[in-house]
C-alpha cells in the first residue's frame, strides 16, 4: 500500500514550516509536531493547505515530564486525510497557556473549553473558558479532573459523602 499521498502532503507543509517536525503515521493518517508558540500560525497554514475541519483538540498529561500535551485533530476533505498536531506547553497551571485558534476554526471553542476544564490549560484569547460544563465549583477543591495526580478517591468519598454514611451505618458495611 502507497503512501504516497501523505508523503507528499508532509513534505509540502515541512517546506512551509521548517520549524515543524513531520511524519505519515500510517495511511489516511499524518503528524507534526510544532512549538507551542507556532500554533496559530501551523494550523493556518494547514486551514490553506486544505485541511478544512477541526475534529477535536485533545490533551495528555505527561507529569513526569512536567508537561501537558495538546493534540489537534485536523480533516482535509480534499485528501481525505487526518492531520495529528501535537504541542507540548509547561504543566503547571499558571504556565499551562497556548493560544486560541477558535477565530481559525470555530469548532475549537468547544474543545478548548473541554482542555481548560478538565486539564486547566489556559487558551489566550477564549474568553468563554469558565463557564463549567461538567464540574461544579465545589468540585474543584480536588484538583484538575483528567490530570494523573488527581485524587479520584478522596473525590467520590467529598461528593457522595462516603464517611458520613459509613460512620453512620457502620453495623451493616462488611469489611
Amino acid at each position: 500500500m502507497s503512501l504516497e499521498k501523505e508523503q507528499v502532503i508532509v513534505d509540502t507543509i515541512l517546506q512551509k514550516a521548517p520549524y515543524a517536525e513531520g511524519k505519515v503515521r500510517r495511511q489516511r493518517r499524518i503528524e507534526f509536531k510544532i512549538p507551542a508558540d507556532r500554533i496559530r500560525d501551523f494550523l493556518t497554514l494547514l486551514k490553506e493547505n486544505n485541511f478544512e475541519s477541526m475534529m477535536q483538540i485533545t490533551a495528555v498529561d505527561w507529569p513526569k515530564d512536567g508537561e501537558i500535551e495538546l493534540v489537534y485533530q485536523m480533516w482535509s476533505y480534499t485528501y481525505a486525510v487526518h492531520a495529528f498536531v501535537k504541542t507540548r506547553i509547561p504543566r503547571d497551571v499558571d504556565k499551562a497557556k497556548v493560544p486560541s485558534v477558535r477565530d481559525i476554526y470555530p469548532a475549537a471553542e468547544t474543545y478548548e473549553r473541554d482542555a481548560h476544564e478538565f486539564y486547566k490549560v489556559t487558551f489566550e484569547g477564549n474568553d468563554k473558558l469558565e463557564m463549567p460544563w461538567i464540574l461544579e465549583d465545589e468540585d474543584r477543591e480536588a484538583g484538575v479532573s483528567h490530570r494523573k495526580d488527581f485524587d479520584m478517591l478522596s473525590y467520590v468519598k467529598r461528593k457522595y459523602k462516603l464517611l458520613d454514611r459509613f460512620e453512620e451505618d457502620k453495623e451493616n458495611y462488611v469489611i
